[in-house]
């Protein structure tokens, strides 16, 4: 196990999941940083929950705390951050996460969230003894009846029975007894007079005459009243049958920044959406990787707040999308080997030549970029050995959803070396030497794979009829978010990175440019992926600057700034070259100019990427539509409308999350098929 800081929760089996029961954690050294000051914050956490299937184990926790030390985080924020991930991990029936702050300007702080699993009842709590009541005194029984008489034990203590007559029975001191744990430190009680030992516990508490002793041999039995004959009640018609409730279809989208989640109706309309953040990846030179854990983790977390606006069990379908150049290997139990190798990872450049030397030229399997190349690498290290599968990250998240590993698309194994013309893994890929029974089972896009898993489905309150469906990219969901329907319609992704997608009527591809297409049905997705983008904007600026500088830009001149932007060295499209660097220079004397020079660069490099996929033979582009965040910057819109030289319009959605949706709820086909073409081909 390791000793340093970590984000990784890991569990161990809850020994008996057939009881609840409470375990209690004090965590009295908590450290974080004040995001204000930087100066630290101290506090104690206490930690109580009910497991459910899985316990958090006590040293992965005190290494989970210890890695929050040199973050900044407010109170509220990290307190919500901790039990969102303890909930991933564990799945509790409860937890309850209090944060005790010490003193910082005089005034303390104490910060409690509370998670409790759909469709979870606590236990209710013992029950106290039934209040004991004086009755009319009758004559005792004899030691025959005593001897029938009940005895009852109670966890609480007895409420003294009521005193008698003084010339029913002399009075008798009770021994005096230690006091009960609930007793410690209250003044005790006078002493009562002792009830006659012939007195039974029927008389004492009026009980049901069913419930009574029976009465002694020999003695005579009281005949009872004849009681009147109860009418009948009148026949009570059954209420009417609850409607069902309205399916709904659940897109999660799943980058290395974060994940995003969208559930719509049969009618296309948005129901709920939620979103959680990733923590930053971790970069070593030209390595960039990332924990897969983290993945699940948000992924949980987004399913909970999710299912605080929709109930869990109207989900009927699920699909995933997520980034095809990133890639781990996990075990057959799903269990990552590796950590995940990110889409902009620059190592496997030596791999990656290899591939050039066997792979055919229209094959999206390509460039350092790729995830083949990138599987080359783990076999290189002896990486494998080990492992059952390679997994992109939606084909990690379907195995984590359903318990079945192995499963991907024809969409994310793109990358990966698949022929999506042939719907078959290429011959050439066996002279890479490479273990094929890595590759995973590759289904069209929106295909079923498997039903919910059970552990799925009774931590999230999930329907174990509800399905998951086969998945696709992060670019493809975006382009079906954004509502293109015909050859000409492209859609731009202004995201951490700028992905262009341009329906054809046939595949286009250069590797030589990093140019693949994608298969949509009986269309293709032509496009590529440039590292500029989003990314590089925020090295530079943060989102309140410019939103601020962003009403002071000109977009009807132009700065004359021919900027290259990228966040590193080496590019994809429309350039493929590892080692091309950014050019920023000229540095002009102001940063709103400067942040008009990065927007007109990463516009310029759209231009490019579309004019280069003409000139393989897509078609012309008649409209673009922009999803992610650099959609609403209205600014950087009119620089765009002006560069590209077509219009933009407005997309029906911006979240890649929706497109899953669409994806899991089979509405794909309406959106792409006219009217006019056979109702009976198939789209996804």
């Amino acid at each position: 196990m390791p000793t340093t800081p970590s984000k990784h929760l890991e569990t161990f089996p809850n020994p008996d999941p057939g009881r609840d029961y409470t375990i209690e954690i004090r965590i009295p050294e908590f450290t974080c940083l004040c995001p204000k000051t930087g100066q630290p914050d101290f506090a104690t956490l206490y930690l109580d929950y009910v497991p459910d299937q899985r316990c958090v184990e006590l040293k992965a926790l005190k290494l989970y705390i210890w890695s929050f030390r040199d973050e900044g985080a407010f109170h509220e924020a990290v307190t919500n951050t901790i039990l969102n991930d303890l909930v991933s991990a564990t799945a509790p029936r409860f937890m309850r996460l209090r944060a005790e702050f010490n003193v910082r300007g005089g005034l303390y702080t104490a910060v409690t969230v509370d998670y409790r699993m759909p469709g979870w009842t606590p236990p209710g709590p013992v029950p106290k003894p039934l209040p004991e009541r004086a009755v009319v005194d009758t004559p005792p029984p004899s030691d025959s009846a005593q001897v029938l008489a009940p005895v009852t034990a109670s966890l609480s203590p007895p409420t003294p029975p009521a005193p008698e007559p003084p010339a029913a029975a002399p009075e008798v001191k009770p021994e005096s007894s230690p006091p009960r744990p609930w007793e410690r430190g209250a003044r005790q009680p006078e002493a009562k007079p002792a009830e006659p030992a012939s007195r039974g516990l029927a008389q004492q508490r009026k009980l049901p005459e069913s419930l009574r002793p029976p009465a002694p041999r020999g003695a005579e039995v009281k005949p009872t009243e004849a009681k009147a004959p109860v009418p009948s009640k009148p026949a009570v018609t059954p209420p009417a049958p609850k409607k069902k409730p309205e399916p709904v279809f659940l897109g999660i989208d799943l980058g290395s920044a974060g994940c995003r989640l969208c559930a719509i109706d049969e009618q296309r309309r948005i129901v709920a959406t939620a979103r959680t953040p990733l923590p930053p990846a971790i970069k070593r030179g030209a390595e960039i990787s990332q924990d897969p854990a983290l993945w699940w983790q948000a992924v949980s977390a987004g399913l909970h707040e999710l299912f605080k606006t929709v109930a869990p069990e109207r989900v009927r379908r699920i699909a995933v999308d997520g980034t095809s150049g990133t890639l781990l290997l996990c075990g057959r139990d799903g269990t990552p080997i590796t950590d995940a190798i990110l889409y902009n990872d620059g190592r496997a450049l030596a791999q990656a030549e290899r591939i050039a030397a066997y792979a055919v030229r229209h094959s999206g399997a390509h460039g350092v970029g790729s995830a083949l190349a990138k599987l080359l690498w783990f076999h290189d290290k002896n990486l494998h050995r080990n492992a059952a599968f390679a997994a992109h990250p939606a084909d990690w998240i379907v195995g984590k959803l359903t318990g079945r590993w192995g499963q991907s698309d024809y969409n994310n194994c793109l990358k990966l070396g698949y022929n999506a013309e042939a719907m078959r893994w290429p011959e050439w890929l066996a002279a890479l030497d490479i273990n094929m029974e890595l590759l995973p089972t590759v289904h069209a896009s929106g295909e079923h794979v498997a039903a919910i898993g059970a552990e799925c489905a009774r931590a999230f309150g999930l329907s174990p009829d509800c399905e998951v469906m086969a998945g696709t990219t992060d670019g493809v969901a975006s382009f079906l978010a954004a509502g293109g329907q015909r050859p000409g319609h492209a859609v731009t992704s202004l995201g951490s990175t700028l992905v262009l997608k341009l329906l054809s009527d046939k595949p286009v591809f250069a590797p030589e440019h990093g140019v693949y297409s994608h298969r949509l049905g009986r269309y293709w997705l032509a496009g590529g992926a440039s590292n500029s983008g989003g990314a590089v904007l925020l090295q530079y600026f943060d989102v309140e600057q410019m939103e601020e500088m962003t009403p002071l830009i000109d977009p009807e001149h132009f700065t004359g700034l021919d900027y290259y932007p990228l966040l590193d060295i080496g590019e994809r499209f429309p350039h493929n070259d590892p080692k091309k660097t950014a050019v920023l220079e000229p540095l002009p004397n102001d940063s709103v100019t400067f942040f008009q020079g990065l927007l007109e660069g990463i516009a310029r490099i759209e231009a490019q990427g579309y004019e280069l996929l003409q000139q393989l033979g897509a078609p012309a582009i008649s409209e673009v539509r922009t999803t992610g965040g650099g959609a609403r910057n209205p600014a950087w819109q009119r620089l765009r409308e002006r560069i590209l030289g077509v219009p933009l319009k407005k997309p029906v959605s911006d979240q890649a999350a929706y497109g899953s949706a669409l994806l899991a709820a089979g509405l794909i086909d309406k959106s792409l098929l006219s009217e006019s073409e056979s109702r009976a081909a198939q789209v996804l």
